[in-house]
């Protein structure tokens, strides 16, 4: 079995980062035919808002599915139910952890799991964990900046941070899912 059958991804509102990451992890997974669950919650989001208009915008234009979604405020059960937590920035991660302590292994920023990746080199989910103090975890640059506000150009750049990172992390899961015989 696969490391990684289900990723969330965490931001404040889950109508802009969170949401783009869940999408565009879906749409990389189904390309690659890897069955992993990709979803999204906010630590400040209310329950079944859209995606932001500009959000989904760059979704559409990039090829990304942004149709039939609705906000969910981040609780312990979500936490719970998944493999691997992605978060938007360290004030998430802390966030994430504070709300379910016992899991916090599992818990990074999307840019923290795409290096760790890189430095560990297609390894598995427990060999990343232990490989988390091979980069400085308060780094201010693992933070995506908050789009919520600004123009479009924001939510552009957003879409230029989150994609690399997700396609990492897509590769990644796909390599785990091989080596395990875990595709569909």
């Amino acid at each position: 079995m696969s490391d990684v059958s289900s990723v969330l991804f965490v931001c404040t509102g889950n109508i802009c980062r969170s949401p783009i990451g869940e999408r565009v992890l879906a749409r990389m997974a189904e390309r690659a035919g890897v069955a992993v669950s990709s979803s999204s919650a906010g630590v400040g989001a209310m329950n079944g808002h859209a995606m932001h208009p500009y959000a989904v915008e760059v979704l559409d234009e990039h090829g990304y599915d942004a149709t039939a979604f609705e906000s969910r405020y981040l609780r312990p059960p979500i936490l719970q139910g998944v493999d691997l937590v992605l978060c938007m920035t360290r004030d998430h991660r802390a966030g994430a952890q504070q709300l379910l302590p016992v899991r916090w292994k599992r818990m990074f920023t999307v840019t923290e799991f795409a290096e760790l990746i890189d430095i560990v080199d297609g390894s598995t989910l427990d060999e990343i964990i232990a490989a988390r103090s091979r980069i400085d975890t308060n780094s201010a640059h693992l933070d995506i900046k908050d789009p919520m506000g600004r123009p479009k150009e924001d939510f552009e750049r957003v879409f230029g941070e989150i994609e690399p990172h997700v396609a990492t992390i897509a590769s990644w899961v796909a390599r785990t899912a091989v080596a395990t015989g875990d595709r569909r």
